[in-house]
């Protein structure tokens, strides 16, 4: 047997275990700059109606945010290891649904006029589930707006077009199961947050 024989498989396993265990790079500040407008582009070609300063704020949260969530959760480089270790007992957070439950909130709290957030499920009730959010202009049809995904790239925030995520059946997440975390945003007549006392101490 040649040593190449011998040597190959060798490399092989110790890539892939490279690259199991490699947390994902964010990305430079200028990269990050680079995406922001380009997800800002995309905004606006939703419709004439999107304001550019306010796809601009949304597209700089959205890209800033799930970055402050990777430097949480510290993902590593293939989304589903994540899972894995969630499962396993071993992270307490780094699943679809927590990525997009915490980069909610910053995107929502913009309260933007002229676009709409909307939480999304895929494959829901399946070993496949997956979770995001889509934003479409005002009124605009769901399945006519962008996906986005902070999960998938582990904080470097994916987003397209239905036609460009086959993978992922999306649908509007049913009123009746938006999360616990959410309904005070969503269904504040319903949901009244507390207030805390000014002189509480937060563990």
């Amino acid at each position: 047997m040649s040593l190449n024989a011998t040597l190959l498989p060798r490399l092989s396993v110790g890539f892939l275990a490279l690259l199991i265990v490699s947390c994902v790079n964010p990305g430079i500040p200028a990269l990050r700059q680079e995406q922001a407008h380009r997800l800002s582009y995309d905004l606006q070609q939703l419709s004439p109606i999107v304001s550019a300063s306010e796809a601009d704020k949304m597209a700089v949260t959205a890209i800033e945010e799930s970055v402050k969530l990777s430097a949480i959760y510290k993902p590593l480089r293939l989304p589903w290891t994540n899972n894995g270790l969630v499962n396993l007992g071993l992270r307490k957070q780094g699943l679809c649904w927590q990525w997009r439950n915490d980069l909610f909130p910053h995107l929502f709290r913009l309260k933007s006029k002229t676009l709409e957030l909307h939480l999304a499920t895929a494959k829901r009730g399946t070993p496949f589930e997956h979770n995001g959010m889509v934003v479409t202009a005002e009124g605009q049809p769901f399945d006519q707006g962008i996906i986005l995904d902070p999960w998938r790239k582990g904080g470097r925030l994916w987003w397209g077009r239905f036609d460009q995520d086959k993978r992922h059946p999306w649908k509007p997440l049913h009123r009746n199961l938006t999360p616990m975390v959410l309904r005070p945003l969503l269904m504040p007549h319903h949901y009244p947050t507390t207030p805390q006392p000014h002189n509480s101490i937060t563990p």
